[in-house]
């Protein structure tokens, strides 16, 4: 570095040190990786309250198509509220089946899955539908019908999406770098108590059993730490 640079210069190449140091840790695959996974959790949470707030728009549409016509004091008046969030709620552990399996790499795509999954959309959807089409009191309303219309086709492509979401963002990660472990030094003893150690280990694998400590000990004297370090290496 010159001794003539200016305070402003000297300033900026500090900072110009310290992009680059930045650069280098924002560049690095694990932490784009945790990036992508905080992200693909926000998308999910957000997912979910919108998927949440469409069934709970489509269970009025359900309500109304199965008892209308019902009085409150009519038990099925009542049990028609448990229709549509049963079926929601077969439809969000399909949904969480299908994240889990994405999340460990493996293909949910299976046909019975795909099939159970458009059936319950397809009862919400016809049931919303109908329910707008014959009101129980007054006439039809378009904007009503549009909205039972749209609504549970949204639902449902929110459905489809979820798992293709998790898809993407899970090919992002990065492949585990396998570690390769450091070999050991090996202990350097004297030849001659090389070549007893040898003897005394070639013995003990004829006999078809690992070398142990006691056996180190009884070729060459050394101590138990020692031999402990010894034995190991010759059952490498």
């Amino acid at each position: 570095m010159s001794g003539n640079e200016t305070r402003a210069v000297r300033k900026l190449r500090a900072r110009l040190d310290e992009a680059r140091q930045l650069h280098a840790l924002t560049d690095d695959p694990l932490l784009r990786a945790v990036r992508m996974e905080r992200f693909r959790a926000s998308v999910t949470r957000s997912l979910w309250f919108f998927l949440a707030l469409g069934l709970g728009f489509t269970t009025t549409g359900v309500h109304e198509f199965l008892a209308g016509q019902l009085d409150p004091s009519h038990p099925m008046w009542w049990g028609a509220w448990l229709v549509e969030p049963g079926l929601a709620g077969i439809l969000i552990t399909l949904l969480r089946w299908e994240a889990e399996m994405l999340a460990r790499g493996l293909d949910p795509e299976a046909r019975p899955v795909r099939q159970l999954k458009r059936l319950l959309l397809g009862a919400t959807l016809i049931t919303n539908v109908w329910a707008s089409l014959r009101p129980v009191t007054g006439g039809i309303n378009a904007g009503m019908v549009f909205l039972h219309l749209v609504i549970p086709l949204v639902v449902f492509l929110i459905a489809e999406a979820m798992p293709v979401i998790q898809h993407r963002c899970a090919t992002t990660r990065p492949e585990p770098v396998p570690t390769v472990p450091t070999p050991r030094p090996a202990l350097k003893l004297p030849a001659h108590l090389h070549e007893a150690l040898a003897s005394k280990a070639a013995q003990v694998r004829g006999e078809g059993r690992p070398v142990t400590p006691a056996d180190v000990q009884a070729a060459v004297n050394v101590p138990d730490a020692y031999a402990v370090k010894l034995a190991a290496q010759l059952n490498q």
